[in-house]
Order: structure tokens, then sequence, then C-alpha cells
């Protein structure tokens, strides 16, 4: 039940809460209806029957007043017909017993004929009707109907009991059952009007509910450490603006992390960018200052070759300033991975147009495409970098005395477009290859290890991906993942 009840919705759990509130309701009232319309069937059988027995033999004690013989000597004509009278005005049968619970007289014979009333009492009843002062009243079923039967002294002149008067009395089910069912009936009408006014308040009220539940999981869904996190506005002061203040005091107190984060990681890549810098630009600086040293030590000693010294010293320091054009280029590509102007390009043709750059190069490219028609959306300079640099990644990595072979293919998938780069250079260490990506990482003796960490930024700015499959000796398979555009 409980496992039922956790896949259910919020909605639906209100639904069927106040549903079964008002199913439970009437259900409980329903029985306590039912019971109280059998006490009350009971009660007012009872009192009924008590009323007519205190009619009747107050009758027959009129008609039988000042007389103090025995029942049989007063059991006359004119007392049968009095029996029958009364009979026929209160609507029940009476019947006469004498002290010893033999029948004397009736108004109706037909219940002795059918077994219903004996014609002798026995010794138990009548010892019940004594200890109960001359007053008791039997409750026993009859086939299928309850019979009342009330046993009253019938007093003489002098108040001493001279016979025993028996009433019996069939309550009717039948009217009971009626007016319970018409009773039940109103109640399932008030009940039904209930329901439906229930579901329409559980409609209102989860609505409530769910809406502002909604705009809250809506808006944790969507937080963001790098975008700015809209507060929920909310106007009233209930539990749930409880809920929603604490929502926005999160939000507050996550964008000044946020803040101290960014912060903290652009002091961090500048120092570490500082320090990169500074280590790439130690490195030319050095075979610099050898060769200054060198050249005023030539020209001190006078040298006769010195001219030759000066030529060897200007093509070294030609050479080191290249260098260092080189890394100030690789810095300044590298801060501007963010500033892109994404524009729609075919694949094919410009992969095609980066390919013939490297015509004459020490390295046989082979082109396949499943598709002449791949468009994707992305800066056309990034798009041209990417490729070059991952096509000079795989000649480098080619090794001496190997005929290098790179082999580009396009597969045109249903939402993407995928791009392999497979080589057969050296290969990459597998300790290596889950650093391939990091700034500042790289397997080669020269470089800045910028590379391939702006293919990956570039790749991540055009929503794209790239990975790597490589084993030492054996070649590097890059594959790249461009969304397609539709």
């Amino acid at each position: 039940m409980k496992m039922i009840l956790d896949r259910l919705s919020l909605r639906n759990r209100i639904y069927i809460s106040l549903t079964l509130l008002v199913v439970i309701s009437f259900i409980i009232i329903g029985a306590v209806t039912i019971w109280y319309t059998h006490i009350e069937n009971e009660r007012y059988h009872n009192q009924r029957l008590e009323r007519k027995e205190k009619a009747i033999t107050a009758a027959l004690s009129y008609f039988l007043e000042d007389k103090e013989e025995d029942i049989y000597a007063l059991y006359t004509r004119s007392f049968h017909e009095k029996i029958v009278e009364l009979a026929d005005i209160h609507g029940l049968e009476v019947n006469l017993y004498d002290m010893e619970g033999k029948w004397i007289a009736s108004s109706n014979f037909d219940y002795f004929d059918q077994g219903i009333l004996p014609e002798i009492l026995d010794d138990q009843l009548m010892q019940t009707i004594f200890d109960n002062r001359g007053h008791y009243v039997s409750d026993r079923y009859v086939g299928d109907e309850d019979l009342l039967t009330a046993f009253t002294f019938l007093r003489g002149a002098y108040e001493e009991p001279i016979a025993l008067v028996s009433i019996p009395y069939f309550t009717s089910n039948e009217i009971q059952k009626e007016e319970t069912f018409e009773l039940l009936y109103r109640l399932g009408q008030i009940y039904l009007l209930l329901m439906l006014g229930a579901l329409a308040i559980a409609f209102f009220l989860s609505n409530y509910i769910t809406k502002s539940l909604q705009s809250i999981t809506q808006k944790i869904r969507s937080l963001s450490l790098t975008e700015a996190n809209e507060e929920i506005q909310w106007e009233s002061n209930d539990e749930i603006g409880e809920l929603i203040d604490e929502y926005n005091k999160k939000v507050r107190e996550l964008k000044s992390s946020a803040d101290l984060l960014a912060k903290s990681e652009r002091e961090g890549a500048w120092r570490e960018m500082a320090r990169q810098v500074a280590h790439e630009i130690k490195n030319p600086l050095t075979p610099m200052k050898l060769s200054v040293q060198q050249l005023e030590r030539s020209w001190k000693d006078g040298k006769e070759d010195f001219s030759i010294r000066m030529k060897r010293f200007n093509e070294t320091m030609t050479q080191q300033i290249d260098t260092l054009s080189d890394i100030a280029t690789e810095f300044s590509n590298f801060a501007k991975l963010n500033k892109s102007k994404p524009e729609k390009i075919n694949l094919t043709e410009d992969l095609k147009n980066c390919i013939k750059l490297f015509d004459g190069e020490s390295i046989n490219i082979q082109f396949s495409s499943s598709e002449r028609k791949t468009e994707i959306l992305i800066d056309k300079t990034h798009f041209n970098r990417i490729f070059t640099n991952l096509i000079t990644n795989a000649i480098e990595a080619i090794g001496e005395g190997v005929e290098g072979q790179l082999k580009i293919t396009v597969v045109v998938n249903e939402n993407d477009i995928d791009v392999l780069l497979a080589d057969n250079g050296i290969g990459i260490e597998p300790e290596k290859l889950g650093r391939i990506f990091e700034p500042n990482f790289t397997t080669k003796s020269t470089g800045t290890g910028l590379g391939l960490a702006m293919v990956k930024g570039m790749l991540d700015a055009a929503k794209a991906s790239i990975s790597v499959t490589s084993s030492a000796g054996e070649g590097s398979t890059f594959s790249l993942s461009f969304p397609k555009v539709t």
C-alpha cells in the first residue's frame, strides 16, 4: 500500500484523501444511523406495547371492578365480548390465563392453533413473571418476525392478582427497513453533493499546492553556478511561503558563493597562466642570454671569426624571438576561446579545404564522408584551428622511418555528425591519456601544452564533444561529435 501511495502524485493523494474522508464518514454515519434506528425502533415498539398493555389491563380492571369471585366465575359471555372489543380497539390480540398458567380465554384462537402461544405457560416463565412482580415482556422470533409478548397481572377489588393477561405483539421490520433505506438514501444524496464539493476543493487546493511546488521544482532544476538565478515571488504568508523564502535565501547564498568561486577561479587561472607564461618565456631567454655573453667575449677577445659568430648570433636570436612570438600567440588564442561567432558551415567542404593546407607534408591523408551535406553550427575560425591542430599533432606523432597515415572519416547520424581521425603514430601512454585535454599538459618535449586544451574549449563552445582512444606504439584515434543542424 505504501509503495502504491509513493508512486501517486501529490494532487492524486489529495483527491484520494478527501474522497476517502467523505466515503468513510458516510459509512460511519450510515452504520450509526442503522444502529440508532434499530434502537429507536425497539424503544418505540416496547413503549407502544407498554401503552397498549396499560390501556387493556385498565379497561379489564374497570370492567371487573368490585368483583371478588374466582376468575372462572367471572368469565361470562359479556366478559368475553369485552376482550374481543378491546382487541379490536387496540389492534392486538388479548389472551387470559389463570394464576397457574392455564389458558382461559382469547380474542383469537388462531395463535394457539398455530403454536404461537401455548395453552399452558411453563413453570420457568411463570416464575419469571412472579419475580418481576407480575409484569414481564418476552422477546422471540417466530419465523422471520420478532414477537414481543407482554404478561401482566389482572387484579381484583383488593389489588389481588386474579388472572394473567397475555398480549402478543409482532414488530414490523419492513417499516423499519423502509425508514432506514429512506434515511440512507437521503444521506447518500447529501454525501454525493459533499463528495463533489470535496473534489472541487481538492482540485483547487491541489492546483494551489502543486503549482507552487512545480514552480519551486522548475527553479531548482534551472539553478546554475554560472548564470543568474531568479527568486520566486510569493505573496501568501503560509507554509509554502516559508519554503519559498528559504529557497530565495539559498539562491542569494548561492549567488554569493558562485561569485566568490568565480573570483577564486579567475585569480587561480591567471596565476597559473602567469606561471606558465613565465616558464615558457624563460626557455628561449636562456639561449638568448648565453648567445649575448658569447658574442660579448668574442668582441672583447677580438676573434677573427667575429663576423661568423655575429651571423650565428643573429640566427639564434631570430629563432628565439620567433619562439617567443609563437608563445604569445598561443596564450592570446587560449584567452580568446569564449569569443566565438557561430555560423552554419558545411563540415565536409570546410574540412576538405583544411586538409589541402597539408599537401606536400610527410603524411598520407585519406578522407571519406557518408554524405556531402553535413551542416553544423560553429565559429569558422575555431573549426579551422581545431582540425589544423589535430592534423599537426598527427604529423608530429609519426615516428622516424614510418610512412605517416591519417584516415579522416565523416559519419552522419540521425542527430549528430561524427568525425574520426585515426593515425599510425607513436600513440599515447595509458597514464597520460586521461590528462590529454588539460591545459599546460603535453606529451611532447616542446610546446605550451595548450593545443588540445584549446581544441576542447572550442568544441565545448560549439556544444560538441571530443574523446580519444590510443595504445602506445599503435597510433591514436580522436572522435569528434557535432550537433547536426536540421
